[in-house]
């Protein structure tokens, strides 16, 4: 009986220690996020598109293994002398071909004179379905006072925390 337990507490904790998680931090520095004019007064849609590369987060790591995802950090940044003076506000959302539409980060209001921008992260959001395609694709929606015919283009650096099976 002793050594029946004793083989079952060690089948338990091999089995609990292969389904281990781990958590690490992706980042995705220096997305160019474009909008070609003519740009209209209200939202205007820039977009990147960034190629997922899991052996950044672990060496070897499959799709199947990401058990979560969390954007936890978004920073905008411009450029322009006139900063974000003419923004209302950004709305991020991200997507993929086969993965839905979802709503990660707002800033409203932006605040005048800044060249740099943190955006506030949803705490609802669930990107799992997203980081298991091989892109990505970022959309900033930005809400712009006036027309302008000219392109608008800004920079983010995005921090997500992925938790995986190891």
């Amino acid at each position: 009986m002793k050594h029946y337990f004793l083989l079952l507490s060690a089948a338990l904790i091999l089995l609990t220690s292969c389904g281990e998680s781990s958590k690490k931090t992706y980042t995705m520095n220096d997305i160019n996020l474009t909008a070609e004019g003519p740009l209209f007064d209200g939202p205007n849609t820039l977009q990147a598109t960034h190629i997922i590369d899991l052996n950044a987060i672990e060496p070897n790591l499959k799709a199947d293994q990401i058990e979560a995802v969390k954007l936890i950090k978004a920073n905008i940044s411009t450029p322009d002398s006139i900063g974000f003076n003419n923004i209302r506000n950004f709305v991020l959302q991200l997507t993929s071909s086969d993965a839905k539409m979802e709503k990660v980060a707002v800033l409203n209001p932006v605040e005048k004179n800044l060249k740099e921008v943190t955006l506030n992260p949803s705490a609802e959001s669930e990107l799992l379905d997203n980081f298991q395609q091989k892109e990505i694709i970022l959309i900033l929606d930005a809400d712009i006072e006036g027309d302008s015919e000219n392109n608008l283009t800004y920079q983010g650096n995005f921090e997500f925390e992925i938790t995986y099976k190891k």
